[in-house]
């Protein structure tokens, strides 16, 4: 099976992406949380540090041009916390599989179908290093489906 993503997909990856802060990178404190509305959800082929897009070989991701694409899903929030004049306030979440499972605890607790454009994420927060030592853990208090129309 092979993932692909449109044009379309691509450019809209590069300019909701563009820009965007990543709320939990490698020097996070535990305690860092951050809260906001889902205005864009992303989907973007991974690339290494030398720009180089990576593919699944062997189970991990390598610059070799075989196998599938290492494809990484974000959402883009709206936090409207600004941490100097250029911060324009959105957040990047990369979906990796420790947020996921933070995020999908509350959206079920929330009994949303899922989540959605509009919907709010309160308090994701990295909690520390997961406890089988694979990983992190991460919580988050509720997420707010969008009102109905």
């Amino acid at each position: 099976m092979t993932n692909t993503l449109s044009d379309l997909d691509q450019i809209n990856a590069e300019l909701m992406g563009q820009g965007a802060r990543n709320p939990f990178g490698r020097a996070i404190e535990p305690g860092t949380a951050v809260s906001g509305e889902i205005i864009a959800v992303v989907r973007r082929h991974r690339h290494n540090s030398s720009g180089q897009p990576l593919f699944w070989k062997d189970r991990r991701p390598q610059p070799a041009v075989t196998g599938d694409p290492v494809i990484d899903s974000q959402l883009i929030i709206e936090t409207g916390v600004y941490d100097d004049d250029a911060d324009d306030g959105l957040r990047a979440v990369t979906l990796d599989r420790d947020v996921q499972r933070a995020i999908s605890t509350a959206v079920r607790r929330s009994r949303a179908g899922g989540i959605a454009i509009g919907g709010r994420l309160d308090n994701l927060a990295f909690v520390g290093p997961a406890e089988n030592g694979s990983g992190r853990a991460y919580k988050l208090d509720a997420y707010l489906a969008p009102a109905a129309e």
